[in-house]
């Protein structure tokens, strides 16, 4: 579905997409487990899944599913993100911090029949992600990886180019962490396992019924120990209206990405309802083509970041359920900063830049996925820029077709959130560097980056890399490729029913820790 709104029609959007979330909510069925109901934890997602491939997955409700399918050499514990031991039960680095040999877990078995877990296992996971065939997001992430071998069976080893003071983020059970099996994605063919996950997690792919809900099961096998529920059930529903009554009447039991103020107050005062919230590592960003005129000049992008009310957006529409996003990186990075370029609302200076750019008269192409709260955002952010002179003009995506956008890298913005694990390397790579071009996620365009990403990478002194990144954060909010609308704050909801769970940053969740009290 694409939607094209000029100038002051976007209202008609918003009432459009909220009869769609209304029509899917009203026919949103429950759909038959193969476990005891009771036993089972459901789940609210605010987007239907489709991708639960590591090298091409996107979005958070995929990578929220594929948290609980799949592992990583080493992980995020979820309340400090402290890197723990994950598939790789110890490392070592070598003395020139170029290599990283990892010993894996003994007898540690896939999903579904598929065998033991190898060294060949993880050598062909980030191989298939670093291989241009596979057009991985995540590719660059890994760009300074020169070679994987698996030594033995239990032992692999990973090669740099240089050191790269952050590799063990890039190999957290994230994105282009999470090992996959060689023989489940060469047996069930590289299309059909997009959606067919094989992995070695505390629960195990059963059934995606596409606009309905998604099942996973309980692992009896995980080298941790099976988990305490007998599985998950992730049910779409978009509207949060529906998704709190459903909350509310014992119908779920997490309401997870929650986002509307109003629908978290309502929760907060509900009776058996828990709301938390912690600072995630995401923020909301509008992001400006700079190989598309006149983007191209810096005058006028610092002009729109003027022209952009994100205060009012924030104390508006958020009622102060977000903070202002002062550059990529929110407040959980050790890195995060204020010490920045900064850019309240002035229309007039806004106005004066555009002036002295010498660009005159232009249509500028707002770009966003039809997902809550980003095609409802965008109307706000265009009337704003409408009053300061720029044409603009809304297109609503759905998000294959928004991910084909970003792929294929020629649209003038888009309205994108990033998130990732809590090093600064993976935003700053995926927004910034110029091996993110599309397919990656750099729409940017911007290449003035990558030798300060790099000589961050290789600063093995925390003080002096916090100093790096922290000069590029001043250098890309001068430049301005892309605008922070604001840093996000993670809301999740759940019954009293729900025991042990634990928020992390990472704009995910897992169930793994979770018990059921009902």
């Amino acid at each position: 579905m694409t939607s094209t709104i000029k100038g002051h029609h976007a209202s008609f959007m918003v009432k459009a997409t909220l009869a769609v979330f209304a029509t899917v909510t009203a026919v949103l069925t429950a759909m038959p487990v193969s476990f005891a109901a009771n036993d089972v934890l459901r789940v609210r997602i605010g987007s239907d899944v489709g991708v639960l491939d590591p090298a091409r997955i996107f979005g958070i409700e995929n990578q929220t599913v594929a948290g609980h399918i799949y592992n990583g050499l080493v992980k995020y514990d979820q309340a400090t993100n402290k890197i723990m031991p994950d598939l790789a039960r110890e490392w070592t680095v070598s003395p020139d911090g170029t290599e990283y040999t990892f010993k894996l877990r003994d007898g540690v078995t896939w999903h579904k029949g598929h065998g033991e877990l190898t060294a060949d296992d993880v050598k062909f996971s980030l191989e298939r992600v670093l291989d241009p065939e596979t057009k991985s997001r995540y590719a660059g992430q890994l760009a300074g990886v020169t070679a994987v071998e698996a030594v033995d069976k239990l032992t692999v080893k990973v090669k740099l180019d240089k050191p790269n003071a952050g590799l063990l983020n890039k190999l957290t059970a994230f994105n282009q962490g999470w090992i996959v099996s060689r023989k489940a994605v060469t047996e069930i063919g590289d299309k059909n396992y997009q959606m067919q996950p094989i992995g070695t997690g505390p629960f195990m792919f059963e059934k995606w019924t596409p606009g309905n809900q998604v099942t996973v099961t309980a692992n009896p096998d995980y080298f941790e120990g099976a988990p305490k529920i007998a599985g998950v059930a992730f049910k779409l529903i978009k509207d949060e209206t529906a998704a709190a009554i459903a909350l509310e009447n014992g119908e779920i039991d997490i309401f997870f990405a929650l986002q509307q103020p109003v629908i978290i107050d309502r929760l907060k005062n509900a009776k058996g309802v828990t709301v938390q919230d912690r600072p995630a590592n995401h923020t909301i960003n509008l992001v400006l083509n700079t190989s598309k005129k006149p983007l191209d000049n810096v005058k006028v992008r610092q002009a729109i970041a003027y022209g952009v009310n994100r205060e009012g957006l924030i104390k508006g529409y958020f009622k102060g359920t977000k903070a202002m996003g002062h550059s990529v990186l929110t407040s959980s990075f050790p890195e995060y900063t204020e010490d920045l370029p900064q850019y309240p609302h002035d229309p007039e200076k806004a106005k004066a830049l555009l002036a002295e750019s010498g660009v005159g008269a232009f249509e500028l192409e707002l770009v966003s996925v039809g997902l809550s709260p980003y095609d409802q955002l965008i109307i706000p952010v265009a009337n704003d820029l409408n009053k300061i002179g720029i044409d603009t003009k809304i297109t609503i995506l759905e998000r294959g077709a928004y991910l084909q956008a970003r792929t294929k890298g020629d649209v003038m913005t888009v309205i994108t959130g990033v998130v990732g694990p809590p090093d600064p390397d993976s935003p700053l790579v995926t927004l910034y560097a110029t091996k993110s071009f599309p397919p990656g996620l750099n729409t940017a365009r911007y290449d003035k980056a990558d030798e300060l990403l790099a000589r961050a990478a290789g600063e093995l002194d925390p003080a002096k890399r916090t100093g790096i990144y922290r000069q590029l954060l001043k250098q890309t909010m001068t430049d301005v490729p892309v605008l922070p609308l604001y840093a996000d704050r993670l809301f999740i909801a759940h019954s009293d029913a729900v025991s042990g769970f634990v928020q992390n940053s990472l704009f995910t969740m897992q169930s793994y820790s979770v018990s059921l009290n009902r």
